[in-house]
Parts: C-alpha cells; structure tokens; sequence
C-alpha cells in the first residue's frame, strides 16, 4: 500500500514523553502505531497511550485480543480473533486483508458521508381511526440503516429527516393499492396516510413489521448529520466495502 512498516519502532513526544509501537507504518509525513493489545488494559490507559501518539503526530490503531474495551470515534479499535495456526481474523477478514482495508481508508467509524449504506423499509398493517372509514390499511412504518457492523433505527417520524431518503423509499416500494402515502409535515415529521379515506395513522400503536423493500442509500454529509442524531444510532467501527454506485441515492 506504499507505507514502510517497522516493527517495535519508538519515538517520543514534544513534552519528551518516550513511546514504542509494535508496529509503526510511515508514509512521508504520515504515521500510523498498529498496537496489538494480548493483554488487559483499561479504557482509560488506551486513551492516555492515545493521546501520547497523537501529541507526537501519529495516529493509533489498536487491536484487542480481549472484548470488552470502549466504543470511540476518536480510538479506531477492534477485537482480533482466532490464533497463529489457525489463522488470525479482524472483523470477519483475514489480519491481511484487514490491514490492506485499514491502509486503504476503510476503517471508518458508523455510517459516515460518503458511505453507500444498507437500507430495509418495514411496514405494517394499521386500521384508521376515522369513525365513518375504519380501513385496514398497509402503512410504511420505519427503516433500519446499516453499514457493517454499525446500526441505525428510524421510526416513520424521523425519515423526513434524512435527505434523499423518503424519496428512496417511495421510489423503490413496489405499488400497493392498499398503502396510503407518506407526506412529510411542515415539521419535518413524516406520516403514513389511509389509503382509503387519508388521514394520518399516527395516533395508533406500531403494528407488528414486514420487509417491505430494500435497497442502497448513497450519504451525504447531511444524511450522516441526521443519522447521528437518532437516538437508536450504534454506531461502531467497521470496514466499509470497495465503493459502488448504490442503487438508488
């Protein structure tokens, strides 16, 4: 990948604090210490060890023989798994392929702008509260975003939240004369329609959910904005995949 690699390579910080990384990779002016962590260690001496590389202009990468350690978008960390015989795996891939993952910028933390994200539309059935309607109508009832091993659950409320993706969603769901439309308030709020007569089914429980459609969902820095905000966001580190257009955007 055009880095030189150089085992137990130290250094030190402007304070003149020593450090040693098991591997430091450089590329002209850019470093990067890949430490392999066999044993424990707290969360709060991964941050100090952090902070100590990044006052000496290096990024850390760490990977943990143990669960259990932090979740951070400032500590790029994951779990290694399996052994010497058997085979060394980081996040499902073969230690190579990881690392070739790491050098080639697709280690990235949650569903960030850029990303082609996984999109599964659930829906359900309602019947409207209208007194004179009472039909059994077929309603769109949220989304879940994922993109490796990081995960995003939005109710029908907050899609209009997410540019481009209420027009995904009516795009790609195959015609049902049984569902009404979903209109997205002036709010920003979106809701679900009766077919029948269209009021606005949001004054009912959830209904229970089906697999309504899926598809790709191209993000952009304002979509990645509003997925962060969603308090069902669990957001982790992952790889992304070689880019490709998504299918719809």
């Amino acid at each position: 990948a055009g880095w030189e690699a150089e085992a137990e390579a130290g250094g030190a910080t402007p304070a003149g604090e020593p450090w040693r990384a098991d591997v430091l990779a450089t590329r002209g002016r850019h470093r990067v210490a890949v430490e392999v962590q066999w044993s424990g260690q707290t969360d709060t001496e991964t941050a100090r060890r952090q902070a100590r590389y990044a006052a000496s202009g290096v990024r850390g990468l760490w990977l943990f023989r143990r669960p259990g350690f932090a979740v951070d978008p400032e500590v790029p960390a994951v779990r290694v798994r399996g052994s010497l015989a058997a085979g060394l795996t980081i996040l499902d891939l073969p230690a190579a392929a990881f690392l070739d993952a790491v050098f080639d910028r697709r280690l990235r933390f949650g569903i960030p702008a850029g990303s082609v994200a996984s999109v599964t539309v659930h829906g359900g059935v309602a019947r409207c509260w209208g007194p004179e309607c009472g039909a059994l109508a077929r309603i769109v009832t949220g989304v879940d975003l994922s993109l490796g091993g990081s995960r995003c659950a939005m109710p029908l409320a907050a899609l209009g939240t997410v540019p481009g993706l209420l027009a995904a969603i009516v795009a790609t769901l195959p015609a049902d004369p049984l569902r009404g439309q979903v209109r997205v308030r002036r709010d920003g709020s979106a809701v679900a329609g009766c077919f029948h007569c269209d009021r606005p089914l949001d004054r009912i429980a959830p209904p229970s959910r089906v697999v309504l459609a899926a598809f790709a969902l191209g993000i952009t820095p304002a979509a990645a904005a509003a997925i962060a905000a969603q308090p069902d966001y669990a957001p982790v580190w992952s790889v992304l995949p070689v880019a490709s257009p998504p299918a719809s955007a």
